[in-house]
C-alpha cells in the first residue's frame, strides 16, 4: 500500500483556468463541489487529456447517490473526452478535485462505488487457485516403476490477491490551499485510506 500526502497549487480556479476549458463550459462545471480531471500529457499517448476507462461509470454513480446541493462534474467538453486504459494490475479510478465541504459525502460515495465493483467481486473468488500440471502416476523407465505423485507435487498453488486501486484526490479548502491524496494499493483497505481525507472536510 502506498498514500502519498502533498501539498499542491492546484485548485478549482487553476482547473478552470486551463486552454481547453471554454468559456460554456466553465459555466456549466463553476458550481460543482466535485471534479473529475484528466490525465495531461501521459506518456505515449497522443492525446494530451485523458480518462481512466470506466469514467463514465464512476460519474453516474456519484450523481445518482449525491444529495442535491452537491454537485459532480468532468473536466472536459464532450468533443475532447477521450478514455483510456493500461494494462497493469492497478484499476485506475482517476484524479478527483474535490472541496473540503464535499469530502464526507465524497468518501462515503467513493468507497461505496470501490465496494459495489471491487471488493464485492473478490470476496466471492477462492483464496487458491489449483494449477494440475501433470498426471498423477510417474513411470520410472531405468527401474520399469510406477511411482503415485503425491498431490503437493502434481499441482502449482497461485494464490490470488485481492483487486488493486489508484486514484488521487486534491482537497481544496475555503481559502483555496490543497492537498493530494494518492493512493495506491489493495481495494480492500480503502477505508482506512479515505480516513486520510477525513481531516480536510470543512
Amino acid at each position: 500500500m502506498e498514500l502519498t500526502i502533498t501539498d499542491t497549487a492546484d485548485n478549482f480556479e487553476s482547473w478552470l483556468n486551463k486552454e481547453f476549458v471554454t468559456d460554456e463550459l466553465r459555466k456549466l462545471i463553476s458550481d460543482a463541489s466535485i471534479l473529475i480531471v484528466p490525465f495531461e500529457n501521459l506518456r505515449d499517448t497522443p492525446n494530451p487529456l485523458l480518462f481512466p476507462i470506466r469514467t463514465e461509470e464512476i460519474l453516474r454513480y456519484f450523481k445518482e447517490k449525491l444529495p442535491s446541493e452537491q454537485l459532480i462534474d468532468i473536466c472536459i467538453t464532450d468533443e475532447d473526452y477521450q478514455e483510456f486504459a493500461f494494462y497493469s494490475n492497478y484499476k485506475r479510478l482517476g484524479n478527483f478535485m474535490v472541496k473540503a465541504v464535499a469530502v464526507p459525502i465524497f468518501v462515503t460515495i467513493l468507497s461505496a462505488y470501490v465496494y459495489d465493483k471491487y471488493i464485492k467481486e473478490d470476496n466471492t473468488k477462492p483464496q487458491i487457485q489449483i494449477i494440475d500440471k501433470s498426471t498423477h502416476t510417474t513411470i520410472d523407465n531405468s527401474t520399469h516403476t510406477t511411482v503415485n505423485n503425491h498431490i503437493s507435487k502434481l499441482t502449482d498453488k497461485k494464490y490470488l490477491e485481492p483487486t488493486h486501486i489508484k486514484f488521487s484526490v486534491t482537497v481544496v479548502d475555503n481559502a483555496g490551499t490543497s492537498k493530494n491524496i494518492s493512493y495506491e494499493g489493495p481495494a480492500n483497505e480503502i477505508d482506512t485510506v479515505l480516513k486520510s481525507l477525513k481531516e480536510y472536510e470543512k
